[in-house]
């Protein structure tokens, strides 16, 4: 677990740039929803995943080689 920015959890961090408009809508609807923006996006971009997933975008998780499995 990192404790070096003052976040318990072992999660990768994620950098975005977008549009002020677009940040405070995305503030709103976590707020409505009761999460965290950090979650509410973490919950968006998993269900975009499985979409692309199985729209054959990406390969899923279950059909990817694990290393060494070659």
């Amino acid at each position: 677990m990192s404790q070096s920015d003052g976040v318990a959890t072992d999660k990768a961090k994620l950098f975005a740039y977008v549009e002020p408009e677009l940040k405070a809508k995305i503030e709103q609807l976590a707020d409505a929803r009761f999460r965290s923006v950090s979650n509410l996006v973490e919950s968006v971009m998993a269900d975009e995943i499985r979409r692309a997933e199985q729209a054959g975008e990406i390969p899923s998780e279950a059909h990817q080689p694990v290393l060494g499995d070659q």
